[in-house]
């Protein structure tokens, strides 16, 4: 659980995510799949609850603004923290993403900035990748090279997107977070509607349910 303000922002938040898996989490704007996010790639704790990843996972969290704080050019930030014998790694990506390995960040552009941080999340090859928001400043051929190295990737996905098309061809399981509580579907992004629509509609007969039990409830009170 996580409060802001007065209110709960998440009440009932069961999220378990497999190696292979690629799951989209969506929600509506300001439903909190940001800030979801940044537990679980525990840059905020939450106030109650447990996260747990098994021994010696690693997550690797792609923000929407990366920071590039204390690094001069692209290769400096891709290639920090790998040993000395995956070096090659950082050049890879950033050739594979067409960044000069010597770009100054200071002058580095959206659509650069973004491709530089999907490069170091590749070339550390993490257990999980947190990704908000990736294709942001991503051209066509940047968004399909990255749906490739996505589908590549041996661990675990959660992401979260507004590209539908992107949600689409990547996605094979959807977690929706709706009124603070996260529902999940074992199946790709093109079956969430349908699976939202019924969801919806369940609830909206079991609303129609319990009003009818009020009701009667009142008069046999009254």
């Amino acid at each position: 659980m996580l409060t802001l303000g007065a209110t709960p922002l998440f009440t009932g938040v069961d999220l378990q995510l497999a190696r292979g898996e690629r799951m989209a989490l969506v929600g509506r704007n300001g439903a909190g799949k940001s800030t979801l996010m940044r537990i679980l790639g525990r840059a905020i704790e939450p106030d109650a609850g447990e996260l747990f990843m098994q021994p010696g996972i690693v997550a690797r969290h792609l923000l929407q603004e990366p920071d590039f704080s204390g690094y001069a050019t692209a290769i400096d930030y891709v290639s920090e923290g790998l040993a000395e014998d995956m070096l090659y790694r950082a050049e890879s990506e950033l050739g594979a993403w067409g960044v000069p390995l010597d770009l100054d960040l200071t002058k580095a552009s959206g659509g650069q900035a973004r491709r530089i941080a999907l490069a170091h999340a590749f070339a550390h090859d993490p257990d999980i990748l947190l990704l908000d928001e990736p294709t942001n400043h991503l051209d066509v051929p940047a968004i399909e090279l990255l749906e490739e190295e996505l589908k590549a990737f041996r661990g675990a996905l959660l992401v979260v997107s507004h590209d539908r098309r992107f949600l689409e061809n990547i996605a094979t399981s959807v977690a929706w977070l709706r009124q603070g509580v996260v529902r999940q579907m074992d199946k790709g992004y093109t079956a969430f509607e349908e699976w939202a629509e019924t969801v919806e509609a369940d609830e909206e007969k079991a609303l129609d349910k319990l009003n009818t039990q009020l009701k009667a409830e009142e008069r046999w009170m009254a």
